[in-house]
């Protein structure tokens, strides 16, 4: 007697139609040649399909079915099985999962599933949230949103987009300082690079468009700005965005590595200084031979561009 078992996810709706798809494709040859943009098209979205399967299925198996769960020194107690949909990378997935309460408390309940999957903001599987952050860190939420939807897969929406950084940099800022200095650790100086530039400059309605206003809640107070010595320039509401670039050029000017910072409105960018400080005390400690150039801006109305060159450090 022969006894052969089947596995239950190779006859999966989307398996299936996978194959079928693949099996008829002969057919589409008989009369004449086919579009291959649109083969591909229909393939990916199949692919997709069953790797949202595969996804679902994972993700259940991270949820926990118990009376109570304790979690940090509390007992929470299971109040409700509900479906959620996350965002993963091949697509929206519709996962059903157990919530849990402390007893006696109107709380918000906790989901055993999104804390031991690594769910992000209540929505993104980790990778998803990996390469939504990764893009919006390059486009704009909108441009991200447009870029989602011409490659496939995951298809997040711009207010989602939006809000994701909002939710992860807090997460960041708590650790910033050594998150950042294991990253300087693994950087490298080009063999070819023989000048070191560092610019600082302020994004501010005057000096760009759209993107560069800045509106924010306790704005410049009017009655501060009346004040002998402070002068009018600048909307109400609006404070400037501090903004810099540590960049590597050959000796024929090439621009070879380009390191970019950003930071919300800062008095004095005191955190963005420090940045570029430790990220160019990190570069020269590698190639202390580098020739150094300063750009700044010393004033909104006047802009003086200065410009310091020295062979070996300072002291």
């Amino acid at each position: 007697m022969t006894v052969s078992h089947s596995d239950p996810i190779l006859h999966s709706p989307a398996i299936q139609a996978l194959g079928q798809f693949i099996l008829a494709r002969p057919q589409a040859w008989e009369n004449g040649v086919p579009e291959c943009e649109q083969f591909e098209q229909e393939l990916h979205a199949r692919i997709m399909a069953v790797e949202c399967e595969c996804l679902g299925a994972e993700l259940k198996r991270y949820d926990v079915v118990a009376p109570e769960v304790e979690v940090g020194g509390t007992l929470y107690h299971e109040v409700l099985t509900s479906s959620e949909t996350y965002l993963t990378v091949a697509g929206p997935v519709k996962v059903d999962r157990h919530l849990y309460r402390p007893a006696g408390c109107s709380s918000k309940s906790l989901c055993p599933l999104e804390l031991r999957a690594g769910i992000i903001a209540g929505a993104c599987t980790p990778r998803a949230a990996r390469q939504a952050a990764f893009l919006t860190a390059h486009l704009t939420p909108g441009e991200s949103k447009n870029a989602f939807d011409e490659l496939g897969g995951m298809q997040p929406s711009r207010s989602h987009l939006e809000r994701l950084p909002k939710v992860l940099s807090p997460h960041w800022e708590a650790h910033r300082l050594e998150w950042e200095a294991a990253i300087r650790a693994q950087e490298t100086v080009p063999a070819a690079a023989a000048v070191l530039a560092l610019s600082v400059d302020g994004v501010t309605p005057h000096l760009a468009v759209g993107a560069g206003v800045v509106p924010m809640k306790g704005g410049h107070d009017p009655a501060h700005r009346a004040l002998p010595g402070k002068h009018a320039s600048g909307p109400t509401g609006n404070r400037e965005v501090g903004c810099g670039t540590v960049v590597l050029y050959d000796s024929d000017r090439v621009r070879l590595q380009t390191l970019r910072y950003g930071r919300m409105p800062e008095s004095h960018k005191t955190s963005l200084q420090h940045q570029l400080q430790a990220e160019t005390a990190s570069i020269l400690a590698l190639r202390p031979t580098l020739v150094r150039v300063r750009l700044a801006d010393l004033h909104l109305r006047c802009r003086q561009v200065w410009r310091e060159r020295q062979l070996a450090p300072a002291g």
